[in-house]
């Protein structure tokens, strides 16, 4: 009986082998092992002539091995011991699982990435370079909060993918919900954990007025507009800002709107491997991992994940019962989506308000339909998956009933 061991395989780079031989009941341990490998189907073997080295008695290490196409491989060991040789083989399927119709079918619906970049149509800026630019330092602006010691990127870190690592927001004082990542924002239906926003130039204003986070107000804003980004703001906006307080707040959320809107993640080994799938093209397939594509098929089958992980920015955009405590903190209850609705539909800056710039009021049906029910109650947005592995906090808050 032989066992081995690889660290790793892939397609088209060389892997070593560690390799252990049991003897026959009464013989000996084998004196010497020869390894090869062949791909039956295509009947040809490896380009490369691989190595053994002794270790101890009845093991070896063989480096030097390749696998240079994908597909079923026949792994050969060759042991010899008391002057005979036995033969045994194993199979390995490298570079590409075998996949359902099924499966690349729901695999291909998480792509292309990035989807088309079309301007929002409620921010007459969005896509401007001047509105992006003025967005870009309003973020980075201490003296937009009302105390001139926090700005948007205290909590949407540029280095920690735009959000803060915690397990909770800390912006003046500590919030009752983590901070996401503001990239990839451009194609959201909803904003904020409750969905109490529907549109990002409104989700960017919302913090401006909370007291935890920046503590502003409609008149500070304007005030540093006016005196700090006049020349920034008419460039952007193709006027002076003389309009009240409040427009001049609105104003200020569509161009941060305008540059977060920029912030698109780039693409990944499974975009490259989706795409492969949809070309046909087996060996482009073959360089994603096989341990990614059990996981996949995991993600698509079995696991149902999917199911609200769904589309290029792998979420369904809605909203789900996770078993988040309803807890907030001592007390305190966090109602999620349903009280984000209620926000939602009391709020002046939704999409149904005067400041909506979309005048054909095509983007409004979600905002006038929705609607809260008992179900609601404790469900959050489902979080996109695109870099996940980037945006987890580093610790966990404990929440008390």
């Amino acid at each position: 009986m032989v066992s081995y061991k690889a660290e790793s395989i892939a397609v088209a780079e060389l892997f070593a082998l560690e390799i252990a031989a049991c003897a026959k009941p009464g013989h000996t341990l084998p004196e010497s092992l020869k390894v090869d490998a062949h791909m039956p189907e295509h009947r040809h073997g490896m380009n490369y002539a691989p190595s053994v080295k002794a270790l101890a008695p009845g093991r070896w290490r063989a480096e030097g091995l390749m696998f240079h196409m994908p597909g079923r491989w026949e792994l050969v060991f060759e042991l010899r011991g008391e002057g005979i040789t036995d033969r045994l083989t194993s199979s390995f399927q490298v570079g590409l699982l075998d996949f359902s119709r099924e499966e690349v079918a729901r695999i291909l619906q998480h792509g292309p990435w990035p989807p088309p970049l079309a301007p929002g149509p409620g921010n007459r800026v969005s896509g401007k370079p001047a509105a992006i630019a003025l967005g870009e330092r309003l973020f980075f602006e201490p003296r937009l909060s009302g105390t001139g010691s926090v700005l948007c990127a205290t909590c949407h870190a540029p280095f920690r993918a735009f959000q803060d690592g915690r397990a909770r927001a800390f912006g003046l004082e500590e919030v009752d919900r983590n901070t996401p990542s503001v990239v990839d924002t451009r194609f959201y239906r909803w904003y904020g954990w409750d969905g109490a926003q529907d549109s990002l130039w409104a989700q960017s204003i919302r913090p401006l007025l909370d007291p935890r986070e920046m503590r502003a107000s409609a008149a500070h804003v304007a005030n540093v507009i006016r005196t700090l980004f006049a020349a920034d703001y008419e460039k952007a906006f193709g006027r002076p800002p003389v309009q009240d307080d409040e427009e001049l707040l609105v104003d200020a959320g569509k161009a941060l709107a305008a540059f977060q809107e920029t912030l698109v993640s780039g693409r990944t080994a499974f975009d490259d491997f989706r795409d492969a799938l949809e070309k046909n093209d087996a060996a482009a397939a073959a360089l994603y991992p096989m341990r990614a594509q059990r996981g996949l098929r995991l993600f698509v089958g079995k696991g149902n994940c999917s199911v609200c992980h769904f589309g290029p920015r792998f979420t369904n955009g809605e909203f789900a019962d996770t078993g988040v405590p309803f807890f907030a903190a001592r007390g305190r209850v966090d109602s999620g989506r349903h009280g984000g609705i209620q926000k939602l539909k009391a709020s002046r800056f939704n999409l149904l308000g005067r400041f909506n710039d979309d005048r054909s009021r095509s983007s409004v049906a979600a905002t006038r339909h929705v609607e809260a029910q008992h179900r609601n109650f404790g469900e959050f947005r489902v979080p996109g998956l695109r870099n996940v592995a980037a945006t987890a906090p580093a610790e966990t808050a404990p929440v008390e009933p």
